[in-house]
């Protein structure tokens, strides 16, 4: 297996079972939450330029929100095949109608005739399904991807352990936090990272979606974030010191 950071936040390429994966790609511009006064991001580290985006076979979008997907990203890479929620399916071929689009609300097997199975673990908030992740496996390992943690992971507990054993997981480490009106917690901060590693027993957890980007409008004025530990600390915490890996440059890496 093989990952790469796209940009300092949550786009990743991830190399597996013969796949090369693109995952939530957001390599340009801004990104805003329905009007510009009410939030707008752009990232304080350049991501990687788009003509330098390694190939890739496919993209997976895991949020409908826009900093995950992302369509000005989207319209300037070269997409064939992209598996998203089912929510954003028509934005999607309105979007890409060049691409084949394959939706999820359940549990796909064989992704794009590969030996790929997506696992979706869905949220139990239905308004602001934030807290939606998806577990790739191939037969013999897993990848957990919770773009904004999940807290649920105790309930699906019984069917992990029916699947192939987690070999990587893919979730913030910050805790951030918004007044109940704007959606509460969005990421539950390392108190999550823990209950993850202890339920899923992976070999490697990296930090994603924890970038200090820019921001300006509404919800950063309401938002507090409290950053994670050092990584010094990290590698002392029982439950992260074998596993927690710093990934802070755009380098492949083989897992």
């Amino acid at each position: 297996m093989e990952i790469q950071r796209l940009n300092m936040d949550n786009s990743w390429l991830i190399h597996f079972s013969g796949q090369r994966i693109l995952i939530d790609p957001w390599l340009t511009g801004v990104e805003v939450d329905f009007f510009p006064w009410f939030n707008t991001q752009w990232h304080r580290t350049p991501p990687v330029k788009m003509n330098e985006v390694p190939d890739f076979d496919w993209v997976l979008i895991t949020q409908k929100y826009p900093d995950h997907f992302h369509k000005e990203t989207l319209q300037q890479l070269p997409v064939k095949k992209i598996v998203a929620p089912l929510s954003i399916q028509t934005a999607l071929k309105e979007l890409l109608p060049q691409a084949a689009v394959q939706s999820f609300h359940t549990s796909p097997k064989n992704i794009n005739e590969s030996n790929i199975n997506l696992h979706f673990l869905p949220t139990s908030r239905k308004i602001d399904p934030i807290y939606d992740a998806i577990l790739l496996e191939n037969g013999e390992q897993s990848i957990l991807i919770a773009s904004h943690g999940y807290p649920n992971i105790d309930l699906w507990e019984t069917k992990l352990q029916n699947l192939p054993p987690v070999h990587l997981v893919i979730c913030p480490f910050d805790h951030y936090q918004l007044p109940f009106f704007l959606g509460g917690t969005v990421a539950p901060g390392l108190p999550g990272v823990e209950k993850l590693s202890k339920v899923l027993q992976p070999k490697y957890i990296v930090a994603t979606h924890d970038e200090d980007k820019h921001a300006k409008g509404l919800v950063s004025k309401f938002a507090s974030i409290q950053k994670a530990p050092p990584t010094a600390l990290l590698l002392q915490n029982p439950l992260l010191q074998d596993r927690y890996l710093e990934i802070n440059h755009y380098e492949k890496l083989h897992l």
